[in-house]
C-alpha cells in the first residue's frame, strides 16, 4: 500500500475504540480489539474521545509488523547470532538475508504516525479538557511518533554512525501534521527527508515529550504501559547513541535509570522477571492484556521463538520455535554441551547442558518435538496469565539503559566509569567484574548487548550502526557485508508510483 493510499485510508480513527473508552481510559483499557473508521473530525471532538484515540495509537503497536513480532525477532533473524528452523517455513528467508525478506513496517508505521497526528491536531481545540491532559496527549503521542520513527530509520535508512555514501538515499518521509481528507492525501508527493533530518525530527519529539509528561507516580500514566518522562529520556538515549551524540545519550540513559519507572533484576530475580505479567525492568513495554490480542499459534513471539506448550515439556507441542539461537549466541550467556549442528534428533536422549553462572542461560532449554529435529530455544516470551502466546514486550527496559550508559563513557573516553557500568549489569547476572582497557571494553559490552538483549531486535542494528558486517551462522556460510545493499529494507513499490519525489533504496 503506498503512502497516498495509507493516509487516505488511516484519516479515521477507532470507532469501537471511542464507544468503549469514552468512559475509562485506565491502564486496564489497553484491550483493544479491531478497529471501525469514523471520520477523524467528529470522533475526536471531547476528552473522551482523544482519550480514547490514544489507547487507540498505542493498540497499533501491537501489530505483527511492530512488536507484535517483527521488530522484535527480525533483529535477530537478520543478525548473525540465530538460525531458522524451518519447522513452519517462517522466518528462512530473514535468517539468510534474501532479497526483500526484510522489515516491512512502512505502512503500518505511518499509519500509527498519521494517527499520532490527528490527536496532536486535536489537542489544541480541547478547551474543556485540562492542562495536564493536554500536555499527556502531547507527550504520550510525541512519543509514540518517535519511537515509529526511529524504526523506520532503523529499518530503511543508515545510521548516522556508519553511512555509506555511495548508497545513501536519505531517511524515510516526515509529516507533523495529519492528513484528514482525501483531497490533501491525494496531492502528497512526499520526498525522503535526510538522515540528519529525521533524526533532528525525532531528538525534538522527545525533547517535547520529556518536558510534557508527568514523572512516574504523577497524574495518570499507567507505566510502563504508557509513555512517562523516564520512557522519553530511555528512547532519547536509544536515539542519540544511534546518532552518535553519546554525551547526549549518556545523560539520557542517566535519567531513565532514575526516572523511577522499573528496576534493574538481579541474579536472583532475573529469570523470574521474564515469568512476570509485567517484567520488572521495563521502562515501556507494549501490553498484549487479553488472550483475543494474541496473534495466535502461528505468529505469536512465544510460537515463534518456542515449540513447547510449557516450560520443560520436552514432549509437548505447543508452537513452532521457528527461530533458535546459535553457537554465537549460546556462548554469550554461557551454555555449552550442544552439538555443532545446534539440533538433535527428537528419538535421542536430550543431552545435558553446561551452564556458567550467567543467569541468563536459564532462558534457554532444549526445546519441544514440532517436527525433527529439536533446536535449544528462547524462552523469553512464554505467556502469561494461563494463556499461550501472550506476552507483554518490554521495549526499554533498564539493563539497555546501562549498556547504552557504558558506551557512551566509553566513546567519551571515561573507560572507568564504562566498566563501572558494565561491572553492575555483570554482578547482576551472575558474573565477577572484569578490569579491561582499549578496544576490548568495547567489546565487552558489545558482548553484554549480545548476552543481555537477544531476541529483543537489537542485535542486527548494532552490527549495522558500528558499521560491520554480518557474519551468518556456518549454516548459512555466508557474510553480509555493511556493503550490501541487503542492510536496508526494500521501500514499498507503490511508494514510487507516481511520485517521482521518492527514491528507493538502492538494489531493489
Amino acid at each position: 500500500m503506498n503512502f497516498m493510499k495509507i493516509i487516505m485510508n488511516k484519516f479515521f480513527i477507532t470507532a469501537s475504540l471511542v464507544s468503549l473508552l469514552m468512559t475509562s481510559c485506565s491502564d486496564k483499557d489497553l484491550n483493544v480489539l479491531p478497529r471501525q473508521s469514523i471520520d477523524a473530525s467528529t470522533a475526536l471532538s471531547s476528552p473522551a474521545s482523544v482519550d480514547a484515540a490514544v489507547i487507540g495509537v498505542y493498540a497499533t503497536l501491537k501489530s505483527r509488523v511492530l512488536y507484535g513480532r517483527d521488530f522484535v525477532v527480525y533483529g535477530d533473524a537478520l543478525g548473525d547470532n540465530a538460525v531458522a528452523t524451518n519447522k513452519s517455513g517462517r522466518l528462512v528467508g530473514e535468517a539468510r538475508n534474501n532479497v526483500g525478506a526484510h522489515y516491512v513496517n512502512w505502512g503500518t508505521a505511518y499509519s500509527t504516525i498519521n494517527d499520532c497526528n490527528l490527536v496532536l491536531d486535536a489537542i489544541p481545540r480541547m478547551t474543556a479538557a485540562t492542562q495536564v491532559q493536554r500536555d499527556r496527549w502531547e507527550g504520550e503521542m510525541r512519543f509514540v511518533r518517535a519511537l515509529v520513527y526511529h524504526d523506520l530509520m532503523r529499518a530503511y535508512a543508515y545510521d548516522p554512525t556508519a553511512i555509506l555514501d555511495a548508497s545513501n538515499r536519505g531517511g524515510v518521509v516526515l509529516r507533523s501534521t495529519a492528513v484528514d481528507n482525501k483531497d490533501t492525501a491525494a496531492a502528497f508527493r512526499p520526498a525522503r527527508a535526510s538522515i540528519q533530518e529525521c533524526y533532528n525530527f525525532i531528538i525534538n519529539d522527545l525533547t517535547l515529550s520529556s518536558a510534557k509528561l508527568q514523572p512516574a507516580g504523577v497524574a495518570r500514566n499507567g507505566a510502563p504501559h504508557f509513555a512517562t518522562r523516564a520512557a522519553a529520556q530511555a528512547l532519547l538515549a536509544r536515539v542519540q547513541l544511534y546518532n552518535g551524540n553519546y554525551a547526549a545519550a549518556r545523560d539520557a540513559a542517566t535519567n531513565a535509570l532514575g526516572g523511577g519507572v522499573g528496576s534493574l533484576t538481579t541474579a536472583a530475580n532475573h529469570v523470574a522477571g521474564w515469568r512476570a505479567s509485567t517484567n520488572p525492568e521495563s521502562i515501556f513495554e507494549v501490553r498484549f492484556a487479553i488472550a483475543a490480542e494474541s496473534l495466535g499459534v502461528n505468529e505469536a513471539l512465544q510460537t515463534t521463538l518456542t515449540s513447547m506448550g510449557a516450560l520443560g515439556a520436552h514432549t509437548s507441542n505447543g508452537g513452532w520455535g521457528d527461530l533458535a539461537p546459535n553457537a554465537l549466541q549460546l556462548n554469550a550467556v554461557g551454555l555449552t554441551g550442544f552439538p555443532a549442528s545446534l539440533s538433535i534428533p527428537n528419538t535421542v536422549a536430550l543431552p545435558p547442558l553446561t551452564r556458567t553462572s550467567d543467569v541468563r542461560n536459564q532462558l534457554y532449554e532444549w526445546g519441544g518435538q514440532r517436527t525433527n529435529p529439536r533446536f535449544i530455544e528462547c524462552t523469553k516470551y512464554f505467556g502469561k496469565s494461563g494463556f499461550l502466546n501472550l506476552d507483554n514486550v518490554p521495549v526499554l527496559r533498564h539493563a539497555e539503559m546501562l549498556l547504552i550508559r557504558a558506551e557512551a563513557h566509553f566513546r567519551l573516553g571515561d573507560v572507568s566509569s564504562a566498566l563501572a557500568d558494565i561491572n553492575t549489569l555483570r554482578r547482576n547476572r551472575g558474573l565477577t567484574d572484569v578490569s579491561l582497557v582499549g578496544p576490548a571494553v568495547l567489546e565487552e559490552i558489545l558482548n553484554q548487548r549480545l548476552a543481555e538483549l537477544a531476541f529483543e531486535g537489537h542485535r542486527f542494528h548494532d552490527l549495522k550502526r558500528l558499521g560491520r558486517d554480518i557474519t551468518k551462522d556456518p549454516s548459512v556460510g555466508f557474510t553480509v557485508n555493511f556493503s550490501d545493499f541487503r542492510m536496508l529494507a526494500r521501500i514499498p513499490d507503490g511508494e514510487l508510483v507516481g511520485n517521482p519525489n521518492m527514491r528507493q533504496n538502492v538494489g531493489y
